[in-house]
């Protein structure tokens, strides 16, 4: 491994690259023809008071153009001297001409103000209501057509108010976009089908740092869209492709979010909207059980203020304060099946019914400052702050049996249990809380600079992700079981597609009573935390240049830029600790040994059956906290060894530091547009983390294994210590877009990205399964993945501000991380470890073939004018994606779709939205049984009514038909899980000054 430059020397290299690229983008070219005049101004929409970006303005008869920026400015060199003709051209609005006399050598400024287009009376009746839409529409079409990569656009205010203000429910619309969800919660994001680490999220460009999971984990990567808020974004960008600018660490694509900017329009603006939110479970305002032990009212408030204004347009300001509150339930069923042999076919072991309710609150800042030091030198200053919360319920109800006990006549909709004599047939409850709290800040300063043809940017970004997840800070524990031995249990469905069980105890003490559990056999470890703290942090400085010349009549932008960013991922600590109930006797099996508990706690909706009128009890995690704060005898550690490792052994972090540097070139022939660009990154890694001696050293050196003692020469003192690594590679990027008519182009896109290693690798520990006889070693040695995307599609302007388009993509990845692939003993350097002869050795991999992934996406979206009367005030859009790889990918969606239809008028407004998502292949069980999420179908509604010119009122609806997530093995009737979270519904009233 080479060694890696000094701090010094890396900082001289980077500023002398920067000053040689900036110099070479400003430089003259010698081959540029001498320009006339110059030509500049603004384009502003009138209707929707605001200024317009990418608006195209071009000298009619010549190759100049350019787009307008996003304060609606433009800027033409080179501009012939005397009477030319100005054009400006935006979807949905009239083409503009108008002759501007140009001076040799001046600078001549023009203005213009679209108008827009008018088809009939009733339409100019409506003029305000039918621009405000199009105005968003026409926005983020120009926008797609402007970029030289694969990108769909959609302004913030497309699908109208998003229940919760999640980022994630707002993107699902998306073409290509499919959301994995966890519970009630958009989480993940899937761009295209690929897993979610796949795909970055950035805020105006720059990397937004996430650390939801607060561990380290093979998904540790992607971005959790629920610590993203949809306040204050003014449009959302879906790059599909990626070009030499951006990062090359996104194969599935980037979502940047676009800040709302004060120059954007003219004049203040004053926002404030208030609402409440319910789930269609809890529609009234009493207080009633969960989240926690205790009760509470299920309908949560909520509130934006926003104020945006442009001070004589010299400074813009931008500020907002919002907070969601939202109650989910979150009930479900899950069944477990085996396969004791082909004979007997299928049997079931476990059925777990869970009701886990939850309180999800967040609060958002934001505060954009824009400053014009003189024309042309803007300073801008862009801060978002979230604060997320979960308080979740944690109650679960199982009735478990080994294969052996499972009667002979037993069904998988009729299962008799029979009494083992020991845990082997059992039935455990388990209460308890969890605390999840998200703070993510991001503060981004920038200076730009525009003159003439040149565009300078430099800039930086600091993004900190804190996770917290808590039990005895507030108040509780996190998990609290108890459970019955010794007995046993019949449980019948309707059929083998319900999640819906009738339970009958047969024998054995009653179930109904606490005083039952814990009785006959020890159940250790039966009180536990899972409190873990982590962090991400993402530093980034950036200098962009950008210039046009005239070379033969042809413009060529040149641009160029360097940026370096330093990413850290740390968890922080990780205390899943756990005790044993022992009570005032000091002994589990004490008959005075009685946990205290919880009556009719337990009720998930949506679960038939008779689970909720068995009332089982559940352990009290508050009360049994404080019995714990007072009564510490009353609890014995578990393993004192395993909460020490545990707490010692859980800290750990990597840092990646990666120096990149690009050039891209643009130019444009008559209809053809062509874009190429060359990048390079340079990858330093750092993990940190504990050097494990063997057990053979352990012993060597005199100590008793399992002991303190020995566990801290194991890990040399839990002192850690960093290991290093670095690689690099070049990026190829480019793309061509052909207009065969103002209405269809044909684009065709490629570039190479980068896949890298999960931060577990970088800093994972040794996972070790005594009961399945496995052991779980990191691959510090993994490769990144490397990929390939080409990208072509066909796309025809539907007037005035819709589209019809066809899509295809390939993705051919090298090197794909392969999780728990078998190893040898020696491998994983356990070859001394005579302890471990006969466990399986298991570590991620590189796969040896290239997986290939193909993608087909339809879209089409439209305003309906052309209908008669009450019909043209309607508008659709819809999309389908099918993804086929070339090997079969456990979560990836092959088949998925999305669309709405929408209703304008002047009075009132309403989005009716639905996603589908086709059935997903997600594991196998037995190596013969495959599970599939099924097909999945879900409603959105918003809806808003003008009371005056002020005011309005409105209401949305999140999965209003309370579609269930299911899951089932082998064949469509065998259910395997069930996820229920019901409608959340927010009625609200927003004014507008």
């Amino acid at each position: 491994m080479r060694v890696s430059p000094s701090p010094k020397r890396r900082a001289l290299q980077f500023l002398v690259a920067l000053t040689v690229s900036i110099v070479a983008c400003l430089a003259p070219a010698h081959a540029q023809l001498s320009g006339d005049g110059i030509l500049k101004g603004r384009v502003f929409n009138p209707a929707a008071k605001q200024y317009v970006n990418n608006a195209v303005v071009a000298i009619v008869g010549t190759n100049l153009s350019t787009l307008t920026t996003s304060d609606g400015s433009y800027t033409l060199s080179n501009v012939p001297t005397g009477v030319v003709t100005v054009s400006v051209d935006f979807t949905g609005y009239n083409k503009l001409e108008e002759k501007v006399m140009v001076s040799k050598g001046q600078t001549t400024t023009k203005d213009f103000d679209l108008i827009a287009v008018e088809q009939t009376e009733i339409l100019k009746l409506e003029t305000f209501v039918v621009s405000a839409e199009r105005q968003g529409n026409a926005k983020a079409l120009m926008d797609q057509r402007a970029a030289m990569n694969a990108k769909s656009v959609v302004s913030s205010d497309n699908f109208g108010d998003i229940t919760g203000g999640n980022m994630g429910e707002f993107v699902k619309y998306l073409p290509g976009v499919v959301i994995d969800y966890a519970d009630a919660d958009a989480r993940g994001l899937r761009i295209g089908g690929l897993n979610p680490e796949y795909a970055a999220v950035t805020m105006n460009g720059q990397r937004v740092a996430s650390a939801a999971s607060a561990q380290f984990g093979s998904g540790s990567r992607a971005f959790d869209l629920e610590q993203a808020s949809i306040v204050d974004v003014e449009s959302i960008e879906l790059n599909k492709t990626i070009t030499a600018s951006m990062d090359a660490d996104a194969p599935a694509g980037t979502l940047n979010m676009k800040s709302k900017n004060a120059f954007t329009r003219k004049g203040r603006e004053i926002v404030v909207a208030t609402s409440l939110s319910a789930s269609s479970y809890e529609m009234n305002f009493n207080k009633s059980p969960g989240p926690g032990d205790g009760e509470h009212r299920k309908i949560e408030p909520g509130f934006i203020v926003s104020y945006a204004n442009s001070f004589n347009d010299r400074f813009g300001l931008v500020v907002s304060l919002g907070h969601y509150g939202l109650f989910n339930e979150q009930s479900g069923a899950s069944m477990s099946y085996a396969l004791p042999s082909a004979a007997r076919g299928l049997v079931l072991n476990t059925i777990s019914l869970r009701d886990s309710p939850k309180i999800s609150t967040r609060d958002v800042f934001t505060l954009n400052m824009d400053y014009k030091l003189m024309p042309g030198l803007v300073v801008s200053l862009n801060t978002q702050g979230t604060h997320f919360e979960d308080d979740i319920n944690s109650h679960l109800q199982q009735f478990l049996v080994a294969n052996a006990q499972v009667t002979a006549d037993s069904t998988l909709s009729n299962t008799t249990a029979l009494d083992s004599g020991n845990i082997n047939t059992r039935v455990n409850t388990q209460g308890g809380n969890v605390n999840k709290f998200n703070d993510t800040f991001t503060i981004s300063p920038k200076v730009e600079f525009r003159h003439n043809a040149i565009n300078v940017t430099v800039g930086a970004s600091y993004s900190r992700s804190m996770t917290h997840y808590e039990d005895r800070r507030s108040g509780y524990f996190s998990v609290v079981g108890n459970r019955i031995s010794r007995m046993s249990w019949n449980a019948t469905r309707p059929n083998s597609a319900s999640a819906d069980w009738t339970f009958t105890q047969l024998s054995g003490r009653p179930w109904g009573d606490i005083a039952s559990y814990n009785r006959d056999d020890a159940n250790t470890s039966n009180v536990q935390t899972g409190e873990r703290v982590g962090g991400n942090f993402q530093k980034i400085g950036f200098a962009d240049a950008k210039k046009t010349f005239h070379i033969a009549g042809l413009p060529l932008t040149v641009s160029t830029g360097l940026k370096s960013s330093e990413s850290k991922y740390d968890l922080k600590r990780n205390g899943a600790l756990s005790w044993t109930y022992i009570g005032a006797a000091h002994s589990q099996l004490d008959p005075t040994t009685v946990m205290p508990a919880l009556y009719g706690a337990f009720s998930p909706p949506g679960i038939g059956g008779n689970i909720g009128k068995l009332n089982l009890p559940l352990g009290n995690g508050t009360a049994l906290y404080s019995l714990y704060k007072a009564h510490p005898d009353y609890f014995a550690e578990s393993t004192a060894l395993s909460n020490f490792i545990a707490f010692k052994a859980g800290p750990r972090g990597a840092k990646e530091q990666i120096d990149a540097g690009y050039v891209q070139l643009d130019t444009r022939w008559r209809r053809l547009r062509l874009n190429l660009g060359l990048r390079r990154e340079e990858t330093q890694t750092v993990g940190r983390t504990f050097d494990i001696r063997t057990n053979a050293q352990i012993l060597a050196a005199g100590y008793t294994l399992n002991t303190i003692e020995a566990e801290t020469y194991k890990y040399n003192g839990f002192t850690p210590v960093n290991h290093t690594g670095e690689y690099s590679n070049n990026f190829l990027s480019g793309g061509a877009k052909y207009s065969f008519s103002k209405k269809l182009v044909l684009h065709v896109a490629g570039n190479q990205s980068i896949g890298r290693p999960s931060y577990s690798n970088l800093a994972g520990v040794v996972s070790i399964n005594d009961s399945a006889l496995t052991v779980t070693v990191p691959n510090p040695e993994l490769k990144p993945q490397t990929m390939e995307k080409f990208y072509a599609s066909l796309e025809y302007a539907l007037e005035p501000a819709g589209t019809l388009s066809v899509t295809a993509y390939e993705l051919n990845i090298k090197n794909l991380s392969v999780a728990n692939t078998e190893i040898t003993q020696a491998e994983a350097g356990y070859a001394d470890e005579q302890q471990y002869n006969g466990y399986r050795f298991f570590r991620p991999a590189n796969a040896s073939d290239t997986r290939r992934i193909k993608s087909v996406e339809l879209a089409y979206s439209q305003q309906l004018i052309f209908l008669p009367g009450f019909a043209r005030k309607f508008s659709i859009f819809g999309s389908f994606t099918r993804v086929q790889p070339n090997v079969r990918l456990g979560g990836v969606p092959t088949k998925a779709a999305n669309g709405g239809i929408a209703y304008n008028s002047r009075k009132f407004r309403a989005n009716l939205r639905a996603t589908w998502t086709g059935r997903t292949y997600t594991s196998t069980l037995a190596n013969i049984f495959d599970n599939y999420r099924y097909a999945r179908l879900m409603f959105d509604l918003s809806a808003a009514y003008q009371i005056s010119e002020t005011y309005e009122l409105t209401l949305s609806g999140r999965n209003i038909l309370s579609e269930p997530i299911k899951v089932f093995t082998g064949s469509p009737n065998l259910l395997n899980q069930v996820v229920n979270y019901g409608a959340v519904w927010t009625l609200g009233v927003r004014a507008k000054f």
